[in-house]
């Protein structure tokens, strides 16, 4: 799985991609779903009313902006100036639908698409509602602001204040599809609802990493709660409501049982969600696990438990990026070929095992043990310069020496540098290799600071 990365946050790119199509087929469905109402509303057919005449469908004027905002979220991406251009539209026409509520609350002016055709009196009236022109207006705003790159914070509080307008449309349908006839959706139409929930889903998600979709995309548990979560979250008290309704208007029940079971229906649902979210935990905390092993292979000696070579290298390189003094040590166990010859390999892989305990054990928390190679091991100390070289090096001879080995003594030679400003890694390697030899040359079983 692909990731990238923007201002120290980790991106599931898949996610990212997925997010970014979403928007396309958002801007898609909306264009065509507008071009099709305005085509119905051309040939004599108007708004749906359902229940209780409260308006389901979509007037004229919401059609119209709905085509230009579509047309602003797919031109988003590759032409930026057209695609403001479509949103300035949207902004006009519910300016213009604004000023019309002011000045005509009742609609008896005719809108400018009534009069644009000659039988227009023999069509449903295009006004668009009052709820869907401040939507629409908000809409707007949400496209100009995500084209322009500026006033995130504004742009986030356009795109909450239309889904919380949207919410609340539905959760009054589901009341009125059970019975109950509320005025909203007189408003905010059901469709127009629909398509601008879509529609600033569409924004949002045209630009993931950034707002409140950054949280969706991240690599991270929040993330991947908060793409499994937000959605039922959001539906779960509009079907609460639907549900409530339904039983005591269509089953007969009382309001009291309606009750109880409205209660046991919304503890049933935190009870998916909380087995969800146990699930999701799960998942991701045995994922973390493997992750962690497959690095810990990555970066640790099998055999000693130790850091690898690859693992030291990468913190000897970041040790020369920060300010302080370190030392190097660089060790050999002494006559390991004679014994490996004398006690064979399996003895000789035991007695590397506990060359690395040993380390692990004397070593201080911030200083690193690696294996070098065959039965040569390094010793990074952070922040330390000659003395602790020697302290630690002393450390590590005695606690060689008072070990009980089952086949015979091992002892083990030290050599030990320490950093200069600016010295490569590879000059400091060099130069506690040679004190190491010279450990070697005087006898073994002892340690040599370099002094070049």
């Amino acid at each position: 799985m692909a990731h990238s990365a923007e201002n120290g946050i980790r991106f599931n790119a898949a996610v990212v991609r997925g997010f970014v199509v979403f928007s396309r087929v958002a801007g898609w469905v909306a264009l065509a779903i507008g071009i099709l109402v305005l085509a119905l509303w051309v040939a004599g057919v108007g708004p749906i009313d359902l229940f209780a005449h409260v308006q389901a469908g979509m007037h004229a004027a919401s059609a119209l902006a709905c085509v230009f905002a579509g047309s602003a979220l797919l031109l988003a991406g590759r032409f930026p100036a057209a695609s403001m251009a479509m949103s300035l539209m949207v902004a006009l026409l519910g300016g213009h639908e604004l000023w019309l509520h002011a000045t005509e609350p009742t609609h008896a002016q005719s809108h400018w698409l009534d009069v644009s055709f000659p039988d227009y009196a023999g069509r449903p009236s295009a006004h668009m509602t009052g709820l869907a022109t401040l939507s629409y207006l908000l809409l707007a705003g949400v496209g100009l602001l995500v084209v322009a790159k500026r006033a995130l914070w504004l742009r986030e509080a356009a795109a909450l204040a239309v889904i919380a307008s949207v919410l609340a449309s539905a959760a009054t349908y589901g009341q009125v599809l059970a019975g109950d006839g509320l005025a909203l959706l007189e408003k905010l139409p059901i469709l127009t609802a629909a398509m601008q929930l879509l529609l600033v889903l569409g924004w949002l998600s045209s630009v993931p990493t950034t707002g409140m979709t950054r949280v969706a995309v991240a690599d991270s548990l929040g993330g991947a709660f908060a793409r499994r979560l937000i959605l039922p979250s959001l539906l779960l008290p509009s079907l609460m409501t639907f549900a409530l309704r339904a039983g005591r208007e269509w089953l007969g029940m009382s309001e009291s049982l309606s009750l109880a079971l409205a209660s046991v229906v919304a503890g049933g649902a935190v009870a998916t969600m909380i087995v969800w979210v146990g699930f999701l935990l799960d998942r991701v905390e045995r994922q973390r696990r493997v992750e962690v092993l497959l690095r810990q292979d990555a970066h640790s000696d099998g055999l000693t438990g130790l850091a690898n070579r690859r693992a030291f290298d990468a913190a000897l390189s970041n040790s020369k990026r920060r300010p302080g003094e370190f030392s190097l040590l660089m060790l050999d166990l002494d006559r390991f070929k004679d014994f490996n010859d004398s006690f064979g390999h399996q003895a000789g892989d035991d007695v590397l095992r506990e060359a690395g305990r040993i380390l692990r054990t004397v070593m201080r928390s911030q200083d690193m043990a690696a294996r070098y190679g065959g039965e040569e091991f390094v010793i990074l100390l952070p922040e330390g310069g000659e003395r602790q070289a020697q302290l630690a090096g002393q450390r590590i001879l005695d606690a060689f020496r008072g070990h009980a080995w089952p086949q015979r003594a091992m002892t083990v030679s030290i050599g030990a540098a320490v950093a200069r400003e600016g010295e490569p890694p590879e000059d400091l390697l060099r130069r506690a290799d040679a004190a190491l030899y010279g450990s070697k040359a005087s006898g073994r079983d002892r340690l040599t600071v370099d002094s070049t």
